[in-house]
């Protein structure tokens, strides 16, 4: 017999109630592999888990409820009970321990979190779905026989999720190996049955449908007190904690569910640790390396690696000489973003009544001679010598001859040179066939043609046609002329770090996008962050009181926000609004940029009680009391931002009241809004940051709060991904601490 046990109910809810449950909380997110087994799962993300795995499920513990069922955790964290023979409950199976050095491993010393808690893995097992493109090529591999088995399996009942009336019966899922990972196929036995229902990789699927299952590490959590160990989430379901219905706690090594720990999960967990088992021949598990993974000289563990986005993703094809279409909704920053990357871009909007001169040059009838349009003349200027440009200026026809001398010297220049073509979707066919050779070869076709230099990068912009009445089809030629096309969606991640933040936008609204992103699970996705972006025929739907179409919201809007909200506070600084009602001001304000149920919600979050800098500095007693203090997400978030206006005098107890009361994790967002581009701020931040963890740890301490010091948590590591060339003087000065 295993020692593989469930919790009781006194050990997550009465006196005996487990530490790692007071910090951590009695909810707890599950696997996608318990999702395709039948678990029950929750609408609701867990709030520490930034995924759809952080959905929560119930759990079993081995406690009676004096009826013949068990008692369980709920999804929401509350005691209840259930019938034993049901299988949509999750697993959070328990172990004991006698001393810290007896807790079991994969072979590698624990890890403390943020908040204390010791956090160990052992044992391997499914958890994961993958993403779309992974599942599509290992369902390939899997059905052209390419895939390599390990001769591992797991066991699950076969049962399907709703039969109460069948004893278990077991099911092995083989183990398959590819490119250096483990993963299993899994049919979903679904509590969805009928309907569709979403994995952590933020797919579909149905009942019955196939889905690939990573193996990964199981992560424990360690009670040193009660010395016993759980599972972090619920790692399995589908079988019936008891058939037979009659049950007491004093069963519990009896029921069926302990049979199956002991028999099946024991082994399962542990058959990975150490071998693995290719074909007849068993070897010590060295995963074979990708192609990638040979060629990547990147030390970093896999896991703690960041998607790039869009705007580095840019980056890199612009710098790679490679031109790009950028297509997407307006107003969420597809011309912003490369301004940014390079202020010097040479800039032609295209319209439907331009000159085809503009683009292509003309011919002076008279003389025969090609004149090249102004934007041609202007990079051949900007790369030619002092002396070239003086020639050009004196007869412009010397420009092809100097076109010709400064493409030879621009084949090893570093330096890019971006021509942005913007609104090329909404221009006519004709018009864009204008640009068809330029796209293609960098050249002006006028006359002899006028080759542009080599180190010249195309960058177009514009709409599809669902979000721009007058857009048109891009011609097939030319589309297949650029090296890359991406389709923009907004993502409000990547708008606070990339553009908000920088450009100084109101401290209310990245406040108020801060707790609305935090709320939705950090989602990126379009349905999820209605307040920040809607898709046009969405907000169609919504009409208003006077039965108009109701108005729907974008970044560029938030921007208008922004400046509305500075111009009001200004205004209201200098008494312009002595005797009136302020507040119905503000709302009517908003409410011409915003729905009303958004304007209504922002600006309850706008007037939220803060505290000012001035009130801070006093302290607790005289600028303020325990009543003032945030009481909740949103109030950090706005207590937050509104300390940004801070003074260089005021920012260091400004800090260290977040840090207090706020949490650690908001400083990281602070310390890049109150810097900025300011490299005296930047320094004065550097010194704090230093001095906080000088202050607030301890010898015994002090290397974990090093390592929380440099990353806070999630968030603040997210926030701090990217932020513009000049600011990244304080996170470069992070790493030579490190």
């Amino acid at each position: 017999m295993s020692d593989f046990t469930f919790l009781t109910e006194e050990q997550c809810f009465g006196n005996d109630k487990l530490d790692i449950l007071k910090k951590r909380g009695t909810k707890a997110a599950i696997t996608d592999f318990s999702i395709l087994l039948g678990a029950y799962v929750s609408a609701y993300h867990i709030d520490n888990d930034s995924s759809l795995e952080g959905r929560t499920g119930y759990y079993w513990t081995k406690s009676d409820d004096g009826d013949n069922d068990a008692r369980v955790v709920n999804d929401d964290g509350h005691g209840i009970f259930n019938s034993v023979n049901n299988r949509n409950g999750g697993a959070r199976p328990a172990l004991p321990f006698s001393s810290i050095s007896s807790i079991p491993t994969n072979g590698e010393s624990g890890k403390r979190a943020r908040d204390g808690v010791l956090e160990v893995e052992y044992g391997y097992y499914p958890q994961k779905a993958v993403s779309r493109d992974m599942q599509d090529r290992l369902e390939r591999a899997y059905k052209s026989g390419t895939i390599s088995k390990t001769r591992n399996s797991y066991t699950t009942d076969s049962r399907k999720h709703n039969t109460y009336d069948e004893k278990f019966l077991a099911k092995q899922h083989e183990e398959y190996e590819y490119n250096g990972k483990r993963y299993v196929r899994v049919e979903a036995n679904s509590d969805f049955e009928g309907d569709e229902f979403q994995l952590s990789n933020g797919e579909s699927y149905r009942d019955g449908d196939n889905v690939w299952v990573e193996v990964q590490p199981v992560k424990w959590l360690v009670d040193e007190r009660a010395k016993v160990m759980i599972t972090d989430k619920l790692i399995f379901s589908g079988v019936q904690f008891n058939y037979t219905r009659n049950y007491h706690t004093r069963d519990f090594d009896k029921t069926d569910i302990k049979t199956f720990m002991d028999r099946y999960l024991s082994r399962d967990l542990e058959q990975s640790r150490g071998t693995i088992t290719l074909g007849e021949q068993t070897e010590e598990f060295k995963p074979r390396k990708s192609r990638l993974q040979k060629l990547n000289p990147d030390k970093t563990k896999e896991q703690d690696r960041a998607k790039m986005t869009d705007t580095e993703i840019i980056h890199n094809w612009i710098e790679a000489g490679e031109s790009v279409l950028l297509r997407g909704p307006s107003g969420i920053g597809k011309t912003e973003r490369i301004k940014s990357l390079y202020p010097d871009l040479i800039y032609m909007k295209l319209t439907n009544n331009m000159f085809p001169e503009k683009v292509v040059g003309s011919v002076n009838l008279q003389t025969g001679q090609s004149i090249p349009p102004d934007f041609a003349k202007t990079v051949i200027m900007q790369e030619a010598t002092e002396e070239e440009r003086k020639l050009i200026e004196e007869n412009i026809q010397n420009i092809y001859d100097i076109a010709d001398e400064v493409y030879e010297r621009s084949k090893t220049s570093d330096k890019k040179i971006v021509i942005m073509l913007d609104e090329l979707l909404n221009v006519k066919p004709a018009v864009q066939s204008l640009v068809y050779t330029l796209v293609l070869n960098r050249m002006v076709e006028i006359g002899k043609g006028l080759k542009l230099p080599d180190n010249v990068v195309v960058v177009a912009t514009g709409n599809q046609k669902k979000y721009s009445n007058v857009a048109e089809d891009l011609a097939e030629p030319l589309e297949k002329r650029f090296d890359h096309i991406l389709d923009m969606k907004p993502k409000v991640g990547e708008w606070i770090t990339e553009y908000a933040i920088p450009q100084k936008i109101h401290p209310a609204v990245i406040g108020y996008m801060l707790s609305k992103y935090n709320n939705s699970g950090k989602s990126e996705d379009i349905q999820d962050i209605g307040y920040f972006y809607e898709e046009p025929e969405v907000g169609e739907e919504h009409l208003d009181r006077n039965g108009c179409k109701g108005r729907t919201n974008d970044p560029r809007g938030w921007t208008s926000i922004s400046n509305t909200l500075y111009n009001f506070e200004r205004n209201l600084e200098q008494g312009k609004y002595e005797g009136k009602d302020v507040e119905d001001i503000i709302q009517r304000s908003i409410g011409t940029k915003l729905r009303e149920e958004w304007a209504a919600e922002f600006f309850d979050f706008y007037n939220l009680p803060t505290l000012t800098p001035e009130e801070v500095v006093k302290g607790m007693g005289e600028g303020y009391t325990q009543a003032d203090l945030p009481r909740d997400i949103s109030e950090r978030f706005a207590y937050m931002t509104a300390l940004i206006t801070a003074d260089e005098k005021q920012v260091e107890a400004c800090r260290e009241f977040i840090r207090k009361y706020c949490d650690p994790e908001y400083l990281e967002v602070y310390d890049i809004y109150w810097a900025g581009n300011d490299e005296r701020r930047q320094e004065k931040i550097s010194e704090l940051q230093e001095m906080t963890l000088a202050l607030h740890t301890s010898k015994e301490t002090k290397s974990f709060a090093e390592e929380g010091a440099k990353a806070y948590t999630e968030i603040g590591q997210m926030y701090s991904a990217y932020l513009g060339r000049d600011s990244r003087k304080v996170q470069n000065k992070e790493k030579e601490r490190s």
